[in-house]
């Protein structure tokens, strides 16, 4: 079999696993306690139970439940993601607006963490032991298990409290003027280094720990002794001859990879104020805003099942030897 024809095999299986998550997720944001018109409303008490029963109809809240996800499968089709009932806004409109921050911080905490990772799991893979592996497994340790959102605050408490040398929230300084667009582009990635280290820092832990072990085991294998036997120089050895191979369960978990930055991106998104998906998903989930919550939800669907289709195209890339039945 063709990697084409294995990737529109695979491309075909992505639509029912699509729609089969869309319908789990509607009926999961559906049965959650609570309903969006309730708080909505809140205290108030001028609000009469005719009124609310009017606004749950405006809604389409009083049809059942397997209704209301044909007609917003409908409206899917037709290109049409809502209306929010939170923001009174086009659900289109508001994901539109804050896509470009999320992906802002999801690529730079890919690459970055991605280069970081490869570079010290194969130094400690060949280092084993050492006090540079020492380190680097303290320091995995620290990023595996501690939670972001304490990380997140810690650094705004040394780097933005004590030290002053960082913003701690938002994108740009509000209320000042810039003489140049450096000076912009030089305060904007001021605003960048907190929330970005932060994600690095745990995304590292994870990558780290699967390159070094993977790394580790490539180098007990027979053909590497033999590569050494034969007086191969130790650079070509490691980086020709072991990281290739090394690096395929690292391919493996990177299609995973977009659901763990999200879900760090959400918590890191509301500690510093950064007005991205992440951020505006705990905001609109409070609000019970449905349509919105389902927008996120498809768009978050689609990048992890796009990740993997991604990944199953590296496969081939890193090894040839992969074969597609």
């Amino acid at each position: 079999m063709t990697l084409l024809t294995y990737l529109t095999r695979r491309s075909i299986l992505i639509i029912p696993t699509f729609f089969l998550i869309t319908l789990i997720i509607f009926t999961l944001i559906h049965l959650a306690p609570g309903d969006p018109v309730s708080i909505m409303i809140g205290t108030n008490t001028k609000i009469t139970p005719a009124e609310k029963e009017r606004m749950i109809e405006d809604f389409g809240l009083n049809e059942p439940i397997h209704v209301q996800y044909v007609e917003w499968l409908a409206r899917l089709f037709r290109g049409d993601l809502g209306h929010s009932y939170a923001y009174h806004q086009s659900v289109a409109k508001l994901v539109s607006e804050r896509i470009p921050r999320t992906l802002e911080l999801m690529l730079m905490t890919e690459v970055i963490g991605l280069a970081l990772a490869i570079v010290l799991g194969v130094v400690c893979a060949v280092k084993q032991y050492s006090l540079t592996d020492g380190v680097c497994k303290f320091g995995a340790l620290v990023g595996y298990s501690a939670p972001s959102f304490w990380l997140g605050l810690m650094g705004i408490t040394v780097f933005a409290g004590m030290l002053q040398w960082l913003p701690s929230f938002g994108v740009e300084t509000r209320g000042t003027i810039f003489p140049t667009i450096f000076d912009v582009w030089f305060d904007h990635l001021k605003h960048l280094i907190l929330p970005v280290s932060i994600l690095v820092f745990g995304w590292v832990a994870y990558l780290f720990r699967l390159v070094r072990s993977s790394m580790l085991e490539v180098l007990r294998q027979d053909y590497i002794t033999t590569a050494r036997a034969k007086g191969v120089r130790e650079r070509v050895v490691i980086y020709k001859h072991a990281l290739r191979n090394a690096l395929l369960p690292v391919v493996t978990y990177e299609g995973y990879s977009i659901g763990f930055i999200l879900a760090g991106a959400a918590v890191i998104e509301t500690v510093f104020s950064w007005p991205g998906l992440g951020k505006f998903w705990v905001d609109v989930a409070g609000n019970r805003d449905y349509p919105t919550l389902m927008a996120l939800s498809i768009i978050v669907a689609l990048m992890i099942l796009l990740g993997n289709l991604v990944a199953d195209i590296a496969y081939a890339i890193v090894d040839p030897r992969i074969r597609y039945d």
